[in-house]
């Protein structure tokens, strides 16, 4: 029985038991890996995983739950499902479930074969095509890991829903490591995609090589420099935008009043180089599909227009409590891990972000910037959503200065306010990358601090 059939007989057992509405989840997802071990490739395995999440409503009480059915029955499901609702306080908040939208494209439209085929020995061929690009006399790559998924799923509701999508993402994590007298320096690559061999495998590792070594001259930083410019390379500068815009424009967020932007719609709240798309059709999106995880239709909707506020998102919780629609923002699953997606609702958040790409190259706002950095590797990309306030260990840099890329530095803090500083005069480069669910190019952002130790 396939997994729609499931979620069928989930849902009608739940609306004979007296549920006043019902929706059910089902996902069937297949991992591949393989992972790095001091320059060798190693196979990882391979797992099926088939779950199923049940959200039962009784008037205004909310009871969910999971299982992947291994050892239960779908009464079990439900049952369990029954007396969480029955306990739960009413949640005033609640309107409906969404109701069921036509959906014209075709579920597979998002899905790779060659990416849900792939197994653990053609998973090592592509590692081990890294290691060969990255290693040499005084470089290793100590470790890193290659997966691919594929995933099919499926929402049955009590109001018609009935439609899934399926999708398929490859994902890669390598570090490198340069050794001479004594002196020692790192490499951090990673890769996205939803088709495997879209990658280029051999050039990441060259890419590893150049970041090891050259880090083998970094020096500290021992400046403080301010009203400084930082250009970030796009997977550490689309985390930041991410975290922030995101949580920005997020319809749960503006409900409880604790987004910064929640009264702002139709202003200019960054500079106007920025344009920001959620684009859940997105064709390099990793979560592309052609219904979100509740079901509804997904969409291209615009966030900000040359800095001008012009959406917020929404799944349909939020959305019905402001008398809207959905915009295709219910989502389960997540661009790193589509594993055990299945056990929690669905909550509002972005698809794939798209930040329109500029007219220049990353060359060409180098040589704009009198005083900066450009940062290929921080300890972790992090920004306080709220507040808009950073502060960021940089593992590895080059200082700019006087539109020419000087000396590799380390041990060194970014430290600004994202909110201030994306209202100045940001540069945004033409090359978009792919990370995670975000699709952005090299971005330059004024107005922040450097601080050596």
């Amino acid at each position: 029985m396939n997994i729609a059939d499931i979620a069928d007989k989930i849902l009608s057992v739940s609306e004979k038991s007296g549920a006043t509405q019902a929706e059910v989840y089902a996902i069937r997802v297949r991992t591949a890996s393989t992972y790095i071990d001091d320059n060798i490739p190693k196979i990882g395995g391979s797992m099926i995983e088939t779950g199923f999440g049940l959200k039962y409503i009784i008037g205004k009480k909310i009871g969910f739950s999971s299982s992947t059915l291994a050892q239960e029955k779908p009464q079990d499901l439900v049952e369990r499902a029954i007396s969480l609702a029955r306990v739960n306080n009413e949640d005033e908040k609640f309107v409906s479930l969404p109701e069921p939208k036509k959906v014209s494209d075709s579920a597979d439209r998002f899905h790779d074969s060659s990416t849900a085929s792939a197994d653990s020995t053609i998973l090592m061929e592509k590692a081990m095509e890294v290691v060969q690009g990255a290693s040499c006399d005084n470089v290793t790559v100590p470790n890193g890991s290659l997966r691919t998924s594929s995933a099919t799923f499926h929402i049955r509701n009590s109001l018609g829903v009935d439609v899934g999508s399926k999708g398929t993402i490859a994902f890669g994590f390598f570090t490198a490591k340069s050794e001479d007298n004594g002196s020692v320096g790192e490499g951090v690559q990673r890769c996205w995609s939803r088709e495997i061999n879209s990658i280029d495998y051999h050039g990441l590792g060259q890419m590893l090589k150049e970041q090891a070594l050259s880090m083998l001259k970094a020096k500290p930083f021992k400046e403080k420099w301010e009203d400084s410019v930082a250009v970030l390379a796009p997977s550490e500068g689309t985390e930041m935008v991410y975290n922030l815009i995101g949580f920005a424009v997020s319809g749960e967020n503006v409900n409880k009043r604790s987004s910064p932007w929640s009264d702002k719609m139709g202003e200019k709240v960054a500079s106007e180089n920025i344009t920001v798309i959620d684009n859940g059709l997105s064709e390099r999106g990793l979560l592309s599909s052609i219904v979100d995880d509740e079901g509804v239709p997904t969409q291209k909707t615009t966030i900000l227009e040359n800095g001008i506020l012009r959406s917020y998102i929404f799944d349909s919780y939020n959305a019905n409590q402001l008398e809207l629609q959905s915009t295709g923002n219910g989502i389960r699953r997540t661009a790193r891990e589509l594993a055990g997606r299945f056990s929690s609702p669905a909550v509002c958040a972005g698809t794939t972000m798209e930040v329109r790409p500029g007219t220049k190259s990353v060359d060409d706002i180098i040589g704009e910037i009198k005083q900066g950095i450009y940062v290929e590797h921080f300890a972790w990309p992090i920004v306080d959503a709220m507040s808009g306030n950073f502060s960021n260990e940089i593992r590895n840099a080059r200082i700019i200065e006087n539109g020419e890329l000087g000396n590799p530095i380390k041990y060194a803090l970014w430290v600004g306010n994202l909110y201030e500083s994306i209202k100045g005069s940001v540069l945004v480069a033409n090359n978009p990358e792919i990370h995670d669910k975000r699709v952005m190019p090299t971005i330059a952002f004024p107005n922040t601090e450097i601080v050596g130790q």
